[in-house]
């Protein structure tokens, strides 16, 4: 497969000075919107390091990228946050907790994202609101309804310096399930009721 853009053998840091004060920031970040050319990436052999930032990689409404061989270290939030868009794969890549809430955050009607051959370090920060991949948590785009995450699959990929009471591997929110395959590691569902307790009172805070 050919991309338009194809970004190799590099490193990327957050810098918590330059934009101190930004709750979503990230040390690697790409966006598409309706209104631009659809644009397909690699990411291959790169370090990216959240460095106290937010997040380390951060797609908002992407599709069709790759990322390969990549280690991603993450934030305060996540190692790698997914907003909106879809067909996103990360094959043999680790994703490393620096007192992160989530190794990855997929959310806002995403689609079908595979987690292939990773590697999952260090356990995330809160065991009361944490994961290894939280799937379909709330986002300012919820302020109407919108379709499910969806499509979520991880494959043959392992943890390393993990509690074993930490293996949430997956949160389940306003989401379908995940399709795990040769991978350890609990599946949390958290209720209907109180999902929709928690989109009302965010809606009504976005009033």
């Amino acid at each position: 497969m050919s991309f338009d853009q194809i970004i190799k053998n590099q490193s990327f840091k957050g810098d918590p000075n330059k934009h101190k004060g930004k709750i979503d920031d990230n040390a690697l970040g790409f966006a598409w919107r309706p209104n631009q050319k659809k644009r397909s990436l690699l990411i291959k052999n790169c370090q990216i390091n959240a460095n106290g930032v937010a997040e380390g990689l951060k797609l908002s409404y992407m599709h069709d990228v790759l990322v390969q061989d990549c280690e991603i270290i993450g934030g305060y939030e996540d190692c790698v946050d997914i907003v909106r868009g879809g067909n996103i794969t990360f094959e043999n890549c680790i994703f490393i907790s620096n007192g992160t809430k989530h190794h990855f955050t997929i959310k806002c009607q995403v689609e079908n994202v595979k987690i292939v051959n990773c590697i999952f370090r260090n356990n995330f920060n809160k065991i009361w609101d944490g994961a290894f991949v939280d799937m379909g948590n709330w986002s300012d785009y919820d302020i109407k309804d919108l379709p499910k995450t969806k499509g979520i699959e991880i494959i043959n990929c392992t943890f390393e310096n993990v509690s074993w009471w930490k293996k949430i591997l997956t949160r389940r929110l306003y989401a379908e399930n995940a399709i795990v395959k040769n991978t350890s590691g609990f599946n949390l569902k958290i209720p209907n009721i109180f999902i929709n307790l928690f989109w009302n009172h965010q809606r009504y805070l976005n009033k």
